[in-house]
């Protein structure tokens, strides 16, 4: 069987334009910026929770969104440490004091639920100062 000679060679639109080549398989991270004393402890496996307060930047991330891993990098820069977590969805609840939660002024947290550290990077060279 051979393909008809108008058929289209990529998929087509409903108007018929062409799609734009998309990854198969593209992974939906979310970025943060974490303090060393919260990535040490999601580091290391202790801290399965990250709290945030809800306000409209961090809303705008989790709000109807789905992803598959959290990047999460110590401080800013090129030359921080920064690790892979596994995202396990988030819901608004006060959290565990010992993680840094515990609700500000009786006020719910944006719970990220975390699953496995999947990598992690430290970049021992440290910018010049």
């Amino acid at each position: 069987m051979t393909a008809r000679p108008d058929a289209p060679t990529s998929p087509m639109t409903a108007n018929g334009q062409a799609l734009a080549a998309m990854p198969c398989c593209a992974l939906r991270v979310l970025r943060l910026t974490l303090k060393r004393k919260w990535f040490d402890m999601i580091a290391s496996g202790e801290k399965r929770e990250e709290y945030r307060t809800p306000g409209k930047w961090i809303l705008s991330r989790l709000e109807g969104k789905e992803y598959d891993r959290i990047e999460f990098k110590n401080g800013y820069g090129q030359n921080v440490p920064t690790m892979e977590v596994e995202y396990l969805g988030w819901a608004y609840s006060f959290g565990k004091r010992q993680w840094g939660g515990g609700g500000e002024q009786g006020k719910p947290y944006a719970t990220i639920y975390l699953g496995r550290v999947l990598s992690q990077h430290v970049n021992m060279e440290a910018p010049n100062a």
